[in-house]
């Protein structure tokens, strides 16, 4: 049996580590890809959650007189109101200090904003609702974006 020279050993060595540092550059450029989609993603899905999450429950709500706009705290508020056993519950849509907020009380009741459930952050919500049933909302996410959405709130209309 003849024993192998040392060059050959070598270099079977050396193309086991090229292989090696290859795989573990292609996986740490895998993980850095990986790491900006997913940040994409829930930057994407933060800018929808607090218009979507509005639209959803006027859409919810959607009953004569159910849905009406007003002001709570410092600015626009969306008051969604609800009958169980003979009493009228709202469920008020504000943003304040930074948050859109959620509050469900019997209708009438005097609570501070900071009393609200916390939703998304969000730095501004503008709500109007025509005669003719339309509501019209400006939501302003946590990192300034604007968006804009128009509801029909068919029983009104």
């Amino acid at each position: 049996m003849r024993r192998q020279g040392g060059a050959g050993t070598i270099a079977a060595l050396l193309l086991c580590c090229v292989f090696g540092v290859t795989a573990l550059m292609a996986l740490t450029a895998g993980a850095g890809i990986y790491r900006q989609v997913a940040q994409r993603v829930e930057q994407s899905g933060e800018r929808r959650v607090g218009l979507t999450y509005l639209a959803a429950k006027v859409r919810s709500f959607d009953q004569e007189g159910a849905v009406l706009t007003g002001t709570f705290g410092d600015g626009d508020a969306l008051y969604l109101l609800q009958d169980i056993d003979g009493l009228t519950y709202e469920t008020i849509l504000y943003v304040h200090d930074g948050w859109l907020r959620e509050l469900l009380c019997e209708r009438g009741w005097e609570l501070e904003p900071e009393d609200g459930q916390t939703i998304t952050q969000a730095q501004g919500l503008e709500a109007e609702l025509t005669e003719d049933g339309m509501l019209r909302l400006a939501y302003t996410d946590g990192d300034g974006r604007t968006e804009t959405a128009a509801l029909y709130v068919r029983s009104g209309g």
